[in-house]
């Protein structure tokens, strides 16, 4: 079938080695070979897939660990492998997306930074220490380092420019430091994802390109919420002010971002009632009318690959057409919109722990993307965190007084 576009071999846990008669299709697109776990082989005329934009190896280690693809081993076999294969891969040049999430790496070679068409990373749930720049890949919209455990260090990061029309199969943006104990809360990483979200937020100024799918979400290592969220709650819950922006005529209004700090922990699956995998929910709901829209938190909440408990944040970003899209979701006339709440709602699954802290909301307008916006925002956390330290401090000398 020359013709063929689209090839989905998802879970075929028999398949061993492709066939080489794969290079015949020179007109596919799609290749999508997620948890093939016992594939270990693939021919080298994949190379010559000219079409190929969408990539997916996710969870196929025995590829990156046969040694039939090398010449001779030695005792660093991994390393030796994944230079000689994985950059093979990375040469075929038309690709928008890339899976090789959860396949046994130790190393993502500089090869990646050649992939300027680049628009989606899952590098997941691999043994990196370190990370190439990507400075270079100016499309790159979605960004997965996910249950990366041993990640000491944050990627450089590019700046992404205009948006064209993109070219993947999922529309999903943003970037997920999850669960990599080695990175801790810095600041640096909060500042770097700030500046990925403010530069994607300017980079989808034009309407026609948004959708619902198209909102920004974004999670990082963190316990608290940046002041820049001038609206913010104690738990999980917060009353949204929404008469300011129905009566405000301002074409600088742009959308609104949303905040939640939630914790997770690792608990006995066996003194739980839940059968099912926990996850995390931005809704956003009318008392009156009981309807409700919710956006999911798509990281993998799974008891295998948490073992500590750690903070994180979680930001996302509505843009006006889709946050107006979720209030006529809600209430279909706009006439009911003076008590909508906005809610990280936690569904507890097996051996897991979840809690939501605080959240937060603000409505953003042109010139809070700024850069001397943001480096308020930042100084302005530092400043926060300085006198909640002095008020301790002055407390605990009080009492010694005493």
């Amino acid at each position: 079938m020359p013709n063929l576009e689209e090839l989905n071999l998802k879970d075929c846990i028999k398949l061993v080695q492709i066939d080489p008669s794969i290079g015949v299709l020179r007109k596919l697109v799609f290749l999508k070979l997620k948890d093939c776990k016992n594939l270990v082989s693939i021919p080298n005329n994949i190379l010559g897939l000219s079409s190929l934009k969408y990539l997916n190896f996710s969870g196929c280690s025995k590829v990156f660990n046969n040694p039939r693809h090398l010449k001779k081993l030695d005792s660093l076999y991994h390393e030796v492998l994944t230079s000689c294969l994985l950059p093979s891969l990375l040469s075929i040049y038309c690709l928008n997306e890339v899976d090789i999430s959860f396949c046994g790496l130790s190393y993502l070679p500089d090869a990646i930074g050649c992939l300027l068409r680049l628009e989606r990373l899952n590098i997941g749930g691999n043994n990196f220490v370190t990370l190439p720049s990507l400075r270079e890949l100016s499309k790159l919209v979605y960004l997965n380092l996910e249950h990366c455990k041993l990640l000491e260090s944050f990627p450089q990061l590019p700046f992404p420019t205009a948006f064209e029309h993109m070219t993947t199969y999922k529309r999903t943006v943003g970037l997920f430091i999850f669960n990599c104990p080695k990175l801790g809360e810095s600041e640096h990483c909060n500042s770097m994802a700030f500046s990925w979200m403010t530069q994607l937020i300017q980079a989808r100024q034009q309407p026609s390109t948004f959708s619902y799918e198209d909102i920004i979400k974004i999670v990082v290592p963190g316990s608290e919420i940046p002041i820049w969220f001038n609206n913010q709650s104690e738990g999980s819950s917060i009353r949204m002010e929404l008469s300011q922006i129905m009566d405000d005529n301002d074409n600088d209004f742009i959308g609104i971002a949303c905040c939640a700090v939630f914790s997770v922990a690792p608990v006995d699956p066996t003194m739980t009632t839940y059968a099912w995998r926990p996850k995390i929910e931005i809704r956003f709901s009318n008392s009156n009318s009981h309807l409700f829209s919710f956006v999911i938190i798509p990281v993998i909440l799974d008891r295998d690959h948490i073992v500590v408990k750690s903070n994180h944040m979680c930001l996302m970003y509505f843009p006006l057409k889709s946050l107006f899209d979720i209030l006529k979701w809600i209430d279909g006339t706009l006439t009911h919109l003076d008590d909508i709440n906005m809610k990280a709602s936690i569904m507890k699954g097996q051996g897991l722990d979840l809690e939501v802290q605080n959240c937060g909301y603000r409505w953003v307008y042109k010139q809070d993307l700024q850069p001397s916006n943001l480096t308020m925002m930042h100084l302005g956390n530092r400043l926060a965190r300085k006198r909640k330290f002095l008020a301790i401090v002055d407390e605990a000398q009080t009492q010694s007084l005493i």
